[in-house]
């Protein structure tokens, strides 16, 4: 299968302590990869440095044989990064928040299937309301029916199944499934090894600033 995302030698440091040391690895076209180790090795900084959220000391990202690092940010147009925040507006709705990204995103969808992503989710109800009042497991429900409906190739994660109640749970699982047969590729950051092993096709444990 092509190359999605190749990452060359990443460094990084903060207050010149060492975070990432020379991470390399490559993803595939529908590979899921599994970033697992224990907090604060630098998994969540490894994601934003991939989705251009945070710079990195050195090294080369190529995605879609784009170069990520000195290309255009049109290069990173089927990458979609969603984290522990939502990155949305807390005074707008979850319908409100949906429509502009999405718009921001050069795409055009209509209020009802925002909608309709909205009550598959479990939100639907409160979809007008402002996101301010969410918990967090009703932002982790926003954001998927955000992912739903963006058009991505490559999709990073982090802890999608932080906050949620069992049934938030099933849902993760459903899409992620569903992504995964539909060959898209995912990297999650995840703590459960079961389901890591569930979701991954590989699992990099990172340790010491590397991948072990």
């Amino acid at each position: 299968m092509p190359a999605v995302l190749t990452v060359s030698n990443i460094s990084k440091s903060f207050d010149r302590r060492p975070i990432l040391k020379d991470i390399s690895f490559t993803l595939h076209q529908g590979e899921t990869i599994v970033l697992m180790g224990k907090n604060g090795v630098g998994k969540s900084t490894l994601l934003r440095i991939l989705a251009r959220i945070m710079a990195c000391d050195g090294g080369q990202i190529s995605f879609q044989n784009k170069d990520l690092l000195k290309g255009s940010p049109c290069d990173r147009h089927k990458l979609l990064y969603l984290g522990h925040a939502p990155a949305m507006y807390t005074t707008l709705s979850a319908k409100e928040n949906i429509k502009l990204a999405l718009t921001l995103r050069g795409m055009t969808v209509g209020l009802s299937e925002i909608q309709n992503q909205l009550n598959y989710f479990g939100i639907g109800t409160q979809s007008n309301d402002p996101i301010s009042i969410y918990s967090q497991g009703m932002l982790q429900r926003l954001k998927l029916a955000y992912a739903e409906l963006v058009n991505w190739n490559l999709l990073l994660i982090d802890e999608p199944f932080s906050g949620l109640d069992t049934d938030g749970v099933g849902l993760v699982e459903t899409a992620l499934h569903r992504w995964k047969e539909i060959g898209k590729s995912l990297i999650l950051v995840l703590h459960n090894q079961s389901r890591a092993k569930e979701f991954g096709d590989r699992i990099l444990y990172i340790q010491n600033g590397s991948i072990e």
